[in-house]
């Protein structure tokens, strides 16, 4: 073939020791593939048959193939990682020079999965297991479902399990960019799955149910061969060590502690049956706590493994899909959320409720308790208790998503197309998070800031919806001597909740600013409402201290819609130096009421805000040096620029017909960005998409899909 200059699509790296019997079978398995982009890469590794001789000649038949000699045998890890560092392509197949591709659409279908979804960092299949003469014996899956899944999950499934499910080296393909430095060398019998957890902790896992490589057994290979020594208890003790307390691995702690004990006993174990390794027996029981404790905590670990093993069974071989009975369900939404909580998601929920009723679909709310805010908004009654429709709407953020469905159970989920609205405020999403996509079919995001943070991880879609942006207009009447504001002043007003962090809703900035831009003896004053103060106490104090002083004013306690309206109706403008949004519901709240709004210019606030209706303040991009709430240290923000923030007061001060005249041009902007018939309409759209694909399913299958509690219901 003609060589190219541009990179492969898919590098094949074969590494190749001894194996010069089944290395053609292997090569020409590659050779008859339908993807033809790709090359392939023979690393051997000093073989004494004729292996190296074999490589040769194919390469010399074909410009894709490159065959490399190591000059001294470096052993099967680094050898791999020579093979890694010599391949070019955009993703990687690795190929055992005993093992073969058995289906001829292995590379086409492995590609096409990491094409269809940027977030998918590692393939794998489902494999034909093989003898000596390429005859099959059986098939191994480790996986049901197709659809692609957070990393994390098949981390946390594999610890759980205590078992490699996702396969060896030939079983997968992979995203090169993301390989960092290799195969750790640290490891031999596990250096695969190490590489695996990397990866997935770097994006998400797409399954593939039909066998598309063929993994040999034979005497010579080296599973045989790690039969006989300690490595793979001692690796899966350290590997176990490694992950075990990540922060998105949630297990209950009785599971971790038998873990623990079971990495050492199996140590143990073994080398008493090899009669090996007793030094680095009596090293990892030192760790563990010595040999006393690990006779006496024996007894009940035999009890907690005999748990373990019962849910080990049913997740493996009980535990099957729940099956929809009958017709499909009707179609309609139902949503879930917090429709009584006094907080930003209460508040969404209520809005994203509204748009739905306005669909005309029928619709049920399920209102769910909050256990942290106050519960007291009676805007909103008449809630259901099923869900009879074929959409779920889950309005509550990813991290009550375990909960909701532990509470709700399966069933709730099973046969429904399952939606969440989420909200996210760096470009970072937390791995502790990732698992909660498993419970969703799709999610909604209102800002594209928000969509670009998530789809970069996400393994199903992610889609920008418009928030619904209500208010009732009759309530934002001045008031301000029920707050006790003098009528002459220049009132600034920032608002927030204690839950959302501090650091990133950065009301010190503010009162920086405002100290800044501000004599004591002049009208201007300043006004901090927030809620939540009780968690944050020490917080809250930093915050007196900084507006020593200063003409400013906190309210702390929780006040009724109607009378929050007020507020904001009260004041001359709205205040936000955050270090990050998601989307900004007070810097709407102030611009639907036409007043002028000086924010931070980044993050999801832009999505109804620009230079034309909001005075946006400079920034500088900053690295969290400590964890904060969700938002995780090494992470990064916003830092604004408070002098020019002060300047911006200022000019609102001294220029109040103009000031007023930007925020007469931001309200009518935001009643068109943040229309509710707009956010109705692509709701009703959507549904329709969904009805029409699951409507394509039945026509072409005969019969409606059998989902999870993730369904399959318009996928």
């Amino acid at each position: 073939m003609i060589p190219s200059t541009k990179p492969p699509k898919v590098s094949v790296c074969l590494d190749s020791f001894n194996y010069g019997r089944f290395l053609p079978e292997a090569i020409e398995s590659v050779l008859g593939q339908s993807l033809e982009d790709f090359e392939i890469i023979i690393s051997d590794d000093c073989s004494t048959d004729d292996s190296f001789e074999i490589a040769r000649r194919y390469a010399a038949q074909d410009s894709r193939i490159r065959a490399l000699r190591n000059r001294h045998n470096l052993g099967m890890v680094k050898n791999r990682n020579v093979c890694l560092s010599r391949a070019l392509g955009e993703y990687v197949k690795w190929l055992h020079a005993d093992d073969f591709l058995y289906s001829t659409e292995a590379l086409g279908q492995m590609a096409a999965a990491l094409d269809d979804n940027d977030a998918v960092s590692l393939v794998a299949s489902a494999r034909r297991i093989v003898d000596e003469k390429s005859q099959p014996l059986a098939t191994w899956s480790g996986f049901m479902q197709q659809r692609p899944m957070a990393g994390t999950s098949v981390i946390n499934r594999c610890l759980f399990e205590q078992r490699n499910l996702i396969g060896g080296p030939s079983a997968v393909m992979f995203r090169r960019a993301l390989t960092g430095r290799g195969f750790d060398e640290a490891f031999f019998v596990m250096a695969d799955l190490e590489m695996w957890f990397r990866l997935l902790e770097q994006g998400c896992f797409s399954y593939i149910e039909e066998p598309l490589c063929a993994i040999r057994k034979h005497r010579g290979q080296q599973t045989e061969k790690d039969k006989g020594s300690l490595a793979s208890a001692r690796e899966n003790r350290e590997l176990l060590y490694r992950y075990l307390h990540k922060p998105y691995v949630r297990f209950r702690r009785w599971i971790w502690k038998y873990l623990e004990y079971d990495a050492v006993r199996r140590m143990v174990r073994r080398s008493r049956k090899l009669r090996i390794g007793e030094d680095q027996v009596a090293a990892a029981m030192a760790e563990f706590g010595g040999w006393r404790k690990y006779r006496e905590q024996a007894l009940r670990h035999r009890y907690r493994e005999v748990l373990l093993k019962v849910r080990r069974l049913y997740e493996r071989h009980l535990r099957r899909p729940v099956r929809r009975i009958g017709r499909p369900r009707p179609v309609g939404i139902n949503m879930a959320g917090f429709a009584q909580s006094v907080y930003g998601i209460g508040e969404s929920s209520r809005a994203m409720w509204r748009a739905v009723q306005a669909t005309g679909l029928p619709c049920v709310l399920l209102n769910v308790r909050s256990r942290v805010h106050s519960n007291a908004d009676a805007s909103l009654n008449g809630f259901a208790r099923n869900n009879p429709f074929r959409v779920n709407l889950m309005t509550f953020s990813f991290d009550y998503s375990r909960r909701f469905y532990r509470d709700m159970g399966p069933r709730f989920f099973a046969g429904r197309h399952n939606i969440g609205l989420w909200y996210w405020e760096q470009e970072h999403f937390p791995m502790r998070w990732h698992s909660a996509f498993d419970y969703y079919d799709e999610i909604w995001v209102p800002s594209h800031f928000t969509q670009a943070a998530i789809a970069a991880v996400s393994p199903i879609p992610v889609r920008k919806i418009t928030y619904p942006f209500y208010l009732n207009e009759t309530e934002a009447v001045p008031d301000r001597r029920r707050f006790g504001l003098p009528e002459n002043a220049c009132v600034f007003l920032f608002t927030f909740d204690f839950f959302s962090t501090i650091h990133r809703k950065n009301p010190a900035a503010v009162i920086a600013a405002f100290r800044r831009a501000f004599r004591p003896d002049e009208a201007a004053l300043l006004v901090i409402k927030s809620i939540n103060c009780d968690h944050d106490k020490a917080g809250r104090a930093s915050l007196d201290q900084k507006s020593e002083d200063a003409k400013v004013i906190f309210m702390d306690t929780h006040i009724s819609g109607a009378e929050l309206n007020a507020l904001f109706a009260s004041a001359d403008c709205y205040v936000s130096l955050h270090r990050s949004e998601g989307l900004g519901l007070g810097m709407a709240h102030a611009m639907y009421l036409g007043k002028p709004v000086i924010a931070t210019n980044y993050s999801g606030n832009l999505e109804f805000m620009n230079s034309s209706n909001s005075l946006l303040v400079d920034y500088t991009m900053t690295e969290l040096n400590e964890d904060s709430g969700p938002y995780e240290r090494g992470t990064r923000w916003a830092k604004p620029n408070v002098e020019h923030a002060a300047n911006l007061m200022r000019w609102v001060y001294e220029h109040r017909a103009e000031a007023e005249a930007l925020g007469a041009r931001a309200a009518a902007d935001i009643r068109r960005t943040l229309d509710p018939n707009t956010t109705a309409a692509e709701i009703s759209q959507r549904v329709r998409e969904l009805e029409q694909t699951n409507r394509d399913v039945r026509l072409n299958t005969g019969h409606g899909s059998n989902p999870t509690h993730a369904s399959s219901f318009g996928r």
